[in-house]
């Protein structure tokens, strides 16, 4: 399977499909939306929502692209608003100044609140039952709420805790869930019963801690080129990261194990779930 001309494709599409949901209208809110959606991200989220919306025998883009760009657009919310200065402070995303360096903090946020808002939004316009489109909706929210990503950055920013369990609480809240859902919302919109989503729930989520292992890694030893923006800020400001709990080495080999893991119970599916099982694969071995 040639994966790199996989993601290649579906990001063609998806990034066509985000052109068509938001237009340039040369106002300056859009302008700020449009800059940090179109700076360049690999899309992971919607291509995994579209492969799992495949594998389940979905064929009407109608029915999943909406559902699709609606994860990135929400993504994009939470990449503006990490890098804010109350946040995470960073100058740089995806190899560019940072939303708030080149159009100020209070157009950063507005443009996040937007991205956030319209992408909630565009879940509703998918073509599928709407029974499954607002069950959908009502677990994406859950993911980003208080239970779940936002909870997840409040406990990065103010946590007490300054061990293991607290370490995983964050990465689980902050990445996975959302990684989780992605990998899930494709086949629920699908169709698929019950048994099928909480299987790729959990490989979803075991995906996400990976991914956010690697992460960690990758701010130690990439450079700001691979990284797409600064390095070295997690141990700069003595974050709570898997290096610095583990050491690299054995990050390496925790990011792996759950990659592993993610990887067997897709594989476990049938052949109609190697393509997610190799991009899976994937999100621990990339290098940006």
């Amino acid at each position: 399977m040639d994966l790199v001309a996989l993601m290649a494709e579906k990001r063609r599409a998806i990034e066509a499909a985000l052109s068509r949901y938001l237009p340039d209208e040369s106002h300056r809110l859009t302008k700020a939306m449009r800059y940090s959606l179109f700076a360049g991200g690999k899309r992971l989220r919607p291509i995994l929502s579209l492969l799992s919306y495949e594998a389940v025998g979905g064929n009407n883009p109608e029915e999943i692209m909406p559902v699709a760009c609606s994860l990135e657009l929400v993504h994009t919310f939470t990449l503006i608003h990490d890098d804010l200065p109350s946040m995470d402070d960073d100058d740089f995303r995806r190899g560019k100044p940072s939303s708030h360096k080149t159009f100020g903090e209070g157009m950063a946020v507005l443009a996040g609140d937007a991205l956030m808002i319209d992408g909630m939004g565009l879940m509703a316009r998918s073509t599928a039952s709407s029974r499954l489109v607002k069950r959908a909706i009502s677990e994406f929210a859950r993911t980003l709420g208080s239970a779940g990503v936002t909870m997840g950055q409040a406990d990065d920013l103010y946590g007490e805790g300054r061990n293991p369990k607290h370490l995983r609480h964050i990465h689980l809240r902050k990445t996975a869930l959302f990684i989780a859902f992605s990998v899930k919302a494709g086949a629920l919109i699908g169709g698929a019963n019950e048994e099928l989503l909480n299987k790729l729930y959990r490989a979803g989520v075991l995906a996400g801690m990976g991914f956010q292992v690697c992460d960690d890694i990758m701010d130690v030893i990439c450079s700001r080129e691979e990284l797409g923006k600064t390095p070295g800020k997690d141990e700069d400001s003595l974050k709570l990261t898997y290096p610095a709990v583990y050491g690299l080495e054995r990050s390496r080999r925790i990011s792996q194990s759950y990659a592993d893991r993610s990887v067997e119970i897709l594989t476990s599916l049938g052949p109609e779930w190697e393509r997610l099982a190799a991009l899976t694969d994937y999100l621990v071995r990339r290098r940006r």
